[in-house]
């Protein structure tokens, strides 16, 4: 069978991808991504781990039409449980939430060289844990995907950036930014870098405040949740002026 074309955001998910040994694909879904990784030579073998038992046959089913079952290893379990400590390089979580791909890091056998994640929500959690727990976010991508706006990153364990970037000295904006800054949910390096979607995305995040204050009554306009949404607001207004 002639590989499938991927969704756009997962065609941006792959883009950022280092190349390696072994790779995880958590949360595989039909198996599209595992397949890529391969015909695309990103990586050698890859495990497609998906928790729920139709999707994962599906995946099955794909990887084996594709004659690469020799190289995609399909496993049903939860998350970096379904993988054993030596096995992988790095790891790929995409369509789940923040709190969850930072559940699966913390459960896996053993922190890996890397991890491309693109959560859904909790992203600020999600990039403070993973700068708590030894590595460095060396890239931030914007796609847009059927009307929708995702961010991805790449993050990389502090003994391994030489290796994934190629660089011998690294500035990781994240180590001086305040544990109380917005950036940790917009993304330092995309205010940095400002790519071509950068102020849709902006404008999209300060829409998405906006309607949680007009949601607000009267009663709630001198809360702390309130107030806090405001000084977000203005934060991200004062992004986009400051071009």
């Amino acid at each position: 069978m002639e590989p499938r074309p991927m969704m756009d955001r997962l065609e941006a998910v792959f883009s950022i991808v280092p190349k390696a040994h072994a790779i995880a694909d958590i949360g595989t879904d039909h198996g599209y991504l595992a397949v890529e990784l391969i015909n695309r030579q990103r990586a050698e073998y890859v495990i497609a781990g998906d928790v729920h038992k139709g999707p994962l046959e599906s995946a099955r089913s794909y990887v084996e039409s594709c004659g690469l079952a020799d190289k995609v290893d399909c496993r049903l379990g939860d998350g970096l449980k379904v993988t054993e400590k030596g096995e992988l390089n790095g790891a790929i979580c995409c369509g789940m939430g923040g709190f969850l791909m930072r559940d699966i890091v913390d459960a896996g056998p053993e922190p890996l060289e890397f991890y491309v994640l693109q959560p859904q929500n909790g992203q600020k959690e999600l990039r403070q844990y993973m700068v708590q727990k030894g590595y460095v976010i060396v890239l931030e991508i914007i796609v847009e995907d059927a009307g929708k706006l995702y961010t991805a990153f790449l993050a990389v364990r502090n003994d391994c950036v030489e290796a994934y970037t190629g660089m011998t000295e690294y500035v990781d904006v994240y180590q001086s930014l305040p544990e109380d800054s917005l950036l940790w949910s917009v993304g330092a390096l995309l205010e940095q870098d400002r790519p071509p979607l950068w102020m849709k995305y902006i404008e999209y995040l300060i829409y998405q405040r906006q309607c949680a204050l007009d949601d607000m009554t009267e009663k709630l306009n001198h809360t702390d949740k309130y107030q806090d949404l405001e000084q977000e607001v203005n934060f991200l207004r004062n992004l986009l002026e400051n071009k």
